[in-house]
């Protein structure tokens, strides 16, 4: 094992990267947590040099932004020749990739192909290097069922699964990297096989989410076709020693939803909301129920206003959401905000579209701060 070196960590600011240069730092090495936030980009070349030298080795974790066919295929062409002509150059002693568990099976994705190439590109290389495909992480629970999500319902098959938790796939992912290269391929992989739609039943259960999920053969995983082997590693994968029933129960894994829409609500990108309100096509709503409680000047009043309750603020629950496909990165929500007596929001605007359906008694300033009568029930997009 290498002791106090200096390792670049490509996607040094993501979900693995930023967990793998912490364990890499604990070990007392100098680490470059390397991405175009920190002024260093694989795709430009900016900052890249700089950044290797005196390096010895370089993990690289960064994932691409789009998994549009093209985009993904010229993200990992690029960023991969471009790191490995900068490595070469910097004299880089060991190149680690970290890749997936059944690439080379599920080429009918535009993703896994691309994926295939960056991997061809090391193996061309004249850098020594180690491969490490991992299964799915435990935190893609959300996102397999969010893309799966139609209305209240997910569909899913029930392909196996051997899903690892992030930690430990940054714990391998250090542990590989201080080791000697091996020019091939590692597994990675959690310590337990689970069969897809189960995995998202309880991660959805564990979450409080009442989204029901049904199993469908013809599901596929992110539309490509499954089976039992296509997502599983070989007899020679090492394991991760975090079960999911345990990562389930950890702060990790807790979702408060109600936080996470009243965020999507308030931030959702103008380009992302405004395909929100196409994409729900008029589903989306906000259910209020509402009940003028001004009290009134007059003395005849006044004791009733102190008694009056103080209302409690508005209750928002996420009813789903849905990645949008042409925007990556970006998804569709639909929330309900349940507004109790006397409640009320001052007049706003949020920066975003939305498609809203208000029904109840509407007499009081509400969204847009506009009076409505008794009867209206009406929509706008904003």
């Amino acid at each position: 094992m290498k002791t106090n070196i200096k390792i670049v960590v490509i996607g040094g600011t993501g979900l693995i990267g930023a967990k793998l240069v912490k364990k890499l730092q604990q070990q007392g090495h100098e680490v470059v947590a390397a991405a175009p936030s920190s002024g260093i980009n694989t795709i430009t070349g900016e900052g890249l040099a700089k950044a290797l030298a005196g390096a010895e080795v370089v993990v690289d974790v960064a994932n691409a932004p789009s998994w549009e066919d093209k985009a993904v295929l010229e993200f990992f062409e690029t960023s991969g020749r471009n790191l490995l002509v900068a490595g070469k150059a910097a004299g880089v002693k060991h190149h680690v990739a970290l890749s997936v568990v059944g690439t080379d099976r599920l080429l009918a994705s535009g993703y896994f192909r691309a994926k295939i190439a960056q991997e061809n590109l090391i193996k061309a290389s004249k850098i020594p290097y180690t491969i490490v495909r991992s299964t799915q992480f435990f935190e893609f629970a959300d996102g397999i069922a969010k893309n799966a999500t139609e209305g209240a319902t997910v569909r899913l098959s029930s392909a196996l699964m051997q899903p690892i938790a992030s930690d430990d796939v940054a714990a391998a992912l250090a542990d590989v990297a201080v080791g000697e290269p091996i020019d091939g391929t590692v597994e990675i992989a959690g310590p337990e096989q689970i069969r897809q739609d189960e995995l998202v039943r309880q991660f959805l259960s564990a979450t409080g989410d009442a989204r029901r999920v049904v199993t469908d053969a013809n599901a596929g995983y992110y539309s490509v076709e499954v089976n039992d082997q296509s997502l599983v590693p070989g007899n020679n994968a090492r394991f991760g020693p975090t079960h999911f029933a345990a990562w389930l129960s950890s702060p990790a894994s807790q979702k408060k939803t109600g936080e996470r829409a009243k965020a999507a609500a308030s931030n959702l990108p103008a380009k992302a909301a405004t395909a929100v309100a196409l994409l729900l096509c008029g589903i989306g709503f906000l259910a209020l129920s509402l009940r003028n409680a001004e009290a009134n000047d007059s003395a005849a009043n006044e004791s009733k206003a102190a008694a009056k309750i103080e209302p409690n603020e508005a209750k928002v629950t996420e009813l789903f959401s849905k990645e949008l496909t042409d925007l990556p990165g970006k998804e569709g929500l639909m929330i309900m905000v349940e507004y109790p007596p006397g409640s009320s929001d001052p007049t706003h605007r949020h920066n975003a579209h939305g498609f809203y359906l208000f029904a109840g008694r509407l007499d009081h300033n509400a969204g847009e701060g506009r009076e409505r009568s008794d009867s209206d029930t009406w929509s706008d997009l904003l």
